[in-house]
């Protein structure tokens, strides 16, 4: 269900399959250490959607909006995106993989394609198509470094250390 305390832990989890080399800076802390994990679970909750393998979304006027099969059977949260390959010209299109927290607290890896096309008016048409490429257990399955997590969460926490995020009490 997105609680703190499970997220901590399944961020946790993820973290013990770097190397201690990886995860400590030049001051010999680890990364997880700098940021604030509370934080961090409190932005990653406000972004759960249900994911699905293929959508289609623009705002014009004759346009339509579609979703396909849901990608996991349960709601997720996208951490981290990494471009493989991109081009842009009159559509853009990307080829990325994506890392993703679901809600029983696993990371998965996801290949997605993106077909994106901009009018001069703001008017817009997308495409998204998702596949799942295997769940993350072990070093090998890591795409990116610590350092990459650490930019990705001090940008998504931004809102709430510059006393811009709405911030809900229970």
């Amino acid at each position: 269900m997105f609680k703190e305390k499970e997220i901590t832990a399944a961020f946790e989890k993820l973290f013990g399959l770097f190397d201690k080399e990886e995860l400590c800076g030049e001051d010999d802390v680890p990364f997880y250490k700098r940021i604030c994990l509370p934080d961090v679970a409190m932005m990653l909750r406000d972004r759960v959607i249900t994911p699905y393998e293929y959508t289609v979304d623009t705002n014009m006027e004759r346009g339509f909006k579609y979703c396909g099969a849901e990608l996991f059977g349960q709601r997720a949260c996208k951490i981290f995106s990494d471009m493989d390959v991109g081009v842009s010209d009159l559509i853009d299109s990307f080829y990325s993989i994506e890392l993703w927290l679901l809600e029983d607290m696993s990371f998965v890896i996801v290949r997605c394609v993106t077909l994106f096309i901009e009018g001069s008016t703001g008017e817009f048409y997308a495409t998204e198509y998702r596949t799942m490429v295997k769940t993350v257990t072990e070093r090998d399955d890591l795409f990116f470094t610590p350092e990459d997590l650490e930019d990705e969460f001090d940008e998504l926490c931004e809102d709430i250390w510059e006393n811009k995020a709405t911030i809900y009490e229970m």
